[in-house]
């Protein structure tokens, strides 16, 4: 007898998705080139207020402290960080930093300890433009297919 797939396989697991809420619903913020979003807008859109507020939270902060620290941040610094905002390890490791990287906002990087290379690596985090990339290569393909569509529809 063949085993059935488990109903959950096929779903889209939020760890590798992004929320965009409806255009039609208000809830974005101007669209205008010209307006800056701030890290909010960004982080809300990898963990939606409405539905993960602790980890939207915890996002937030963490990627304003890599932000003040764009060379990156070892896990002694990380580790301060998360005592001084009492934030739970298990969650920022186990969720947030993954999501993180998963989408191109952190690089997470493994360094060999150069003072004694028998010893293990460093976890260093920095912040990333493969999100940014990745984003802006979809919307140029989009409007591309768009643009073409259009001109094939009045050409004709």
């Amino acid at each position: 007898m063949e085993n059935p797939t488990p109903p959950n396989e096929k779903r889209l697991k939020s760890k590798e998705s992004l929320f965009f809420p409806s255009v039609l619903g208000g809830k974005w913020k101007t669209l205008d080139p010209d307006i800056r979003w701030d890290i909010s807008d960004v982080i809300n859109h990898v963990f939606p207020l409405e539905y993960q507020e602790k980890s939207n939270d915890y996002a937030q902060k963490l990627m304003n402290f890599l932000l003040d620290n764009p060379r990156g941040i070892d896990k002694k610094m990380l580790s301060n960080f998360f005592k001084s905002q009492e934030m739970p390890v298990s969650t920022l490791y186990n969720v947030v930093i993954p999501k993180l990287v998963k989408l191109g906002l952190v690089e997470r990087k493994r360094e060999a300890n150069a003072s004694n290379p028998g010893k293990g690596w460093f976890l260093i985090l920095r912040p990333y433009v493969s999100f940014s990339s990745h984003l802006n290569k979809l919307a140029a393909e989009w409007r591309s297919i768009y643009k073409t569509a259009s001109s094939k529809k009045n050409d004709k």
